[in-house]
């Protein structure tokens, strides 16, 4: 008895010990960190296209228990890999599917990939560091909504991304830590595909090009690219055996190789559009070339040569993520804003060592790197809460974009309650969101601005105007359930809506 009470005493005293040492600063994280990523995750709808898309892909799933061959509005959905739906499936089956349950994956995702971040940071540059750089992708709009507030495919890839390169860091000293690069790099490409070659790419280069990884060799590149492909190819091998032509078809050319090669937006963008939108991103940062500019007046006494010598090899890892990131975001041909997003995590991890290190500065350099460097943190915080604002601003008015079409669906779906009706028939582009608040098959029709006429499953003519939504009864007749762009008028956000029209221009296609 005595013995059971002192290993009791012990256990507690353990756990106690580690709350004890646990960094206030990864508590900090945590809370700031959740409430920022966490923020009305219960709200409906979820936002068209992406989130409604996953979660119908999720339900349809779940319904047919089949969780490597997915559906969509009852098609095949070869369009992304199954990384984001196998963790969504697993929280709506935990906890029921809501919004939240929904969402709970990515904001998890998202908190994991802050507090890499910091650990990361805080290895190189310290405490100070970490915590400026676990903090500084909460002022990303992009980091916001696709890393950890929506249900999407970004939010797994920066996380697994960033366990790869942090993983590639601590494997100069312990080889084991490479088998992690691997399998990182192989949950990242399961989560976004041709996007997660980029922390594999920057982990191949570094052990082939960095003398930190000299002792390391050509094996240390085969141990990664083994654990990558036996992580990643059971799924992409599955859609070859069984679903060649349409996995080709629809995950190669028009999700792979059509993107990189062509403008699938509705309004093609300009060259410069990702590093406009990339500076748009980052510039609340600024005020981190002041004690950037300490650090290099402080430098500049050193040999030039030997300070390139005693960079830390994480420095040279993250600014070669960067460079690749930001580079094939540029690269590619379809300018979606949030292809930025990989690159946003090296500036952050970049600009928080940099806070870090003047903030920290010893010697003679201290009495002016310390005061520029508290400066900019200083100037940083000012501005965050005009910047959240802004994030939230625009965070509300993509989902506001997504309303018309939520409303539409809860309506058909209460009608079809008590009339039976079975299908929907909408004139117009798919609507994710349509699809998954009506809870059954929606048939999407692209006509001109005059009423059409299209059949049902029995041959029976259907007219559908032009964004209007009709649901078919059981016994074939068919009744009007609303307008989109009456809705759209009514509960669309303001700022869209044509000021010389009461006909709104439905939000452009983004192909999910």
């Amino acid at each position: 008895m005595i013995d059971r009470k002192r290993r009791y005493e012990g256990l507690i005293g353990s756990v106690w010990r580690r709350l004890a040492a646990l960094r206030l600063e990864i508590i900090i994280l945590l809370i700031v960190g959740l409430a920022a990523l966490a923020k009305d995750i219960n709200e409906a709808p979820l936002v068209d296209w992406d989130e409604a898309t996953y979660a119908e892909v999720v339900h349809e799933a779940v319904a047919s228990h089949s969780y490597l061959d997915f559906t969509w509005n009852g098609q095949p959905y070869l369009k992304k890999p199954p990384l984001l739906f196998w963790s969504v499936i697993a929280s709506t089956k935990a906890f029921g599917e809501h919004e939240w349950s929904v969402r709970l994956p990515s904001v998890l995702f998202g908190v994991g990939t802050i507090l890499l971040i910091y650990i990361a940071a805080a290895a190189v540059a310290g405490r100070v560091a970490g915590l400026c750089a676990g903090l500084m992708p909460l002022g990303f709009y992009f980091f916001i909504a696709r890393g950890g507030r929506e249900c999407a495919t970004d939010a797994p890839l920066v996380f697994f991304s960033m366990l790869a390169i942090y993983a590639l860091s601590r494997a100069r000293s312990d080889r084991r830590w490479i088998a992690l690069t691997g399998a990182a790099c192989g949950l990242a490409i399961l989560s976004k595909g041709l996007a997660g070659l980029i922390p594999l790419a920057t982990a191949v280069i570094s052990l082939l090009w960095l003398p930190a990884f000299a002792e390391a060799g050509i094996s240390a590149v085969i141990m990664l690219l083994g654990v990558t492909t036996i992580v990643a190819a059971p799924w992409f091998l599955h859609q070859v055996l069984t679903n060649m032509t349409l996995f080709w078809s629809t995950f190669i050319e028009q999700e792979t190789l059509a993107r990189i090669a062509n403008h699938l937006e509705d309004q093609p963008q300009t060259p410069g559009y990702t590093f406009w939108t990339f500076g748009g991103e980052i510039a609340h940062l600024w005020p981190i070339l002041l004690p950037l500019a300490g650090l290099a007046i402080a430098s500049l006494r050193r040999d030039i040569v030997r300070l390139i010598r005693d960079l830390p090899p994480a420095i040279v890892i993250w600014s070669l993520w960067f460079v690749l990131a930001l580079g094939a975001a540029c690269a590619v041909q379809t300018k979606l804003g949030w292809y930025i997003l990989p690159s946003l995590i090296p500036v952050a991890l970049l600009g928080g060592a940099i806070l870090g290190a003047a903030i920290t500065r010893d010697g003679a350099a201290r009495r002016y790197c310390m005061p520029l460097g508290a400066a900019a943190l200083a100037l940083i915080l000012i501005q965050a809460p005009g910047q959240s604002q802004l994030i939230e601003q625009g965070f509300s008015n993509q989902r506001d974009s997504s309303r018309p079409s939520y409303i539409l669906g809860v309506e058909a779906r209460e009608r079809a309650a008590y009339s039976g009706g079975n299908a929907l028939y909408f004139g117009g582009i798919p609507l994710p969101t349509l699809v998954y608040y009506s809870g059954m098959p929606c048939y999407f029709q692209t006509p001109a601005p005059l009423e059409l006429e299209t059949t049902d499953l029995d041959g029976n003519a259907i007219n559908v105007g032009y964004h209007d939504l009709v649901m078919r009864d059981p016994d074939g007749s068919t009744i009007t359930i609303g307008n989109f762009d009456e809705v759209w008028n009514t509960d669309g956000p303001a700022m869209e809506r044509s000021p010389s029209s009461d006909s709104p221009t439905v939000p452009a296609t983004a192909v999910p």
